[in-house]
């Protein structure tokens, strides 16, 4: 009689426990702190999507999530919760976590004591989106672990893009360059024009001196030839400008500024709007210069082919008298100040 108790009581549970990963991923309600009260009271961690309600391919991983097989890998493991990036919610959780999203939806694990322990972009399948799981609650794999493999010496180049894409993720731009540096390291030249090398250059990298770029911009042709040539120019713009405005560039020399900035011009964008886009980062590094004149001629050039409205000559007035209190330019401010009012 008591074997018999045990197996039904053993059905029960199994056809309760089938029940509920039949249903795929259980995703809780409530805020943000629900999925981790109960994971800290459950012994599980928690997994979040972030995801839009408007994105085509966030919507496309619905019916990924309701297969048996996902649910049984993630509720057996996980506290699940959706998390809309364009909730306020959202916005405090990821700028409090110093978490950006590069692309939707972005899988995000984590620790019942909101340690993050896991990030990636994943594609959709199911097979992906199990894996995924397995290697958040491995610390051999998870992302959380990457900065100790790199200090040890791996180096394959598989690994260096998932550790250069989790850099972006967690706002590390001091360890996505020098990731990247020793991809492109690893990276034969004969393969600089591939597939995974251009995602990287669309995705990963964020440093307009690592060799693949340098490569990438000297031969602009050949990957116009592969690629569509719009996605070409925005994957080079992208890196120009996110050098330009790193911190890193506060360290830069004008003349390496502005060479930074004559990609843009090679990238074949029109005069204007490299004046526009390329501005700051050029006073900035003159006024740490102290370069009085070549500040003069380069505020110059811009009236003359930037043309600025009256906003933008205000807003410029009051960057150079918070800048510098030279008498050239604060003759200057004084002049685009009259232009702004």
């Amino acid at each position: 009689m008591g074997n018999l108790k045990k197996a039904l009581l053993f059905g029960y549970f199994s056809l309760l426990m089938g029940s509920v990963w039949a249903q795929g991923v259980s995703f809780v309600q409530g805020n943000l702190r629900t999925p981790f009260t109960q994971a800290k009271a459950q012994k599980k961690a928690v997994f979040v999507e972030v995801y839009s309600p408007t994105c085509h391919v966030c919507e496309s991983f619905k019916p990924t999530f309701q297969q048996a097989s996902v649910g049984a890998a993630y509720n057996a493991r996980f506290i699940s919760y959706k998390l809309d990036i364009n909730s306020p919610e959202a916005q405090a959780f990821l700028a409090k976590q110093h978490l950006v999203v590069p692309s939707l939806p972005l899988f995000l694990f984590f620790d019942a004591d909101v340690k993050l322990l896991h990030a990636q972009n994943v594609s959709n399948s199911a097979k992906e989106v199990i894996s995924v799981a397995n290697t958040a609650l491995d610390a051999t794999k998870r992302s959380s672990g990457y900065a100790n493999r790199f200090k040890k010496g791996e180096r394959t180049t598989a690994f260096l893009l998932e550790y250069g894409s989790f850099t972006r993720i967690v706002r590390d731009t001091v360890a996505n360059v020098q990731v990247m540096q020793a991809y492109a390291k690893a990276l034969p030249n004969s393969a600089y024009t591939s597939k995974p090398a251009f995602t990287a250059l669309q995705k990963v990298v964020m440093d307009a001196e690592n060799p693949l770029f340098t490569y990438f911009m000297s031969h602009l042709t050949a990957y116009k030839g592969k690629y569509p040539p719009q996605e070409v120019t925005k994957a080079g713009e992208s890196i120009v400008m996110n050098t330009l405005y790193a911190g890193r560039a506060a360290f830069m020399a004008p003349e390496r500024i502005q060479k930074i900035g004559s990609y843009l011009t090679t990238l074949g964008l029109d005069a204007k709007s490299v004046e526009n886009r390329t501005l700051i980062p050029d006073l900035n590094a003159l006024l740490r210069a102290q370069r009085w004149g070549q500040l003069l001629d380069r505020i110059n050039r811009y009236e003359k082919v930037g043309g600025p409205g009256a906003a933008e000559c205000s807003y410029l007035a009051s960057y150079l008298r918070s800048k510098s209190n030279n008498p050239q330019i604060l003759q200057k401010a004084a002049t685009l100040a009259s232009r702004g009012n």
